[in-house]
């Protein structure tokens, strides 16, 4: 199964959680769709469940145990 690069995700959703926002799914789908990113990241990203996300931290956490992260 093909997995995401952590540094992808970050680059996609660092900035929200800098902002103070807590993301959710279609959030963080929508700039995965619109931005350049690949198919790993946009895959990722849809495994997660609709819930907002508080952190990075967190965001990392739902992704490692889901196995799509690469690194």
């Amino acid at each position: 199964m093909p997995a995401a690069s952590w540094n992808e995700i970050v680059r996609l959703a660092g900035p929200l959680f800098e902002q103070g926002l807590q993301p959710d799914r279609s959030d963080l789908l929508e700039i995965a769709f619109t931005g350049d990113f690949s198919d790993d990241v946009i895959d990722a990203i849809d495994s997660l469940d609709g819930k907002p996300i508080p952190s990075l931290d967190e965001l990392r956490t739902r992704l490692a145990a889901k196995g799509v992260l690469a690194d």
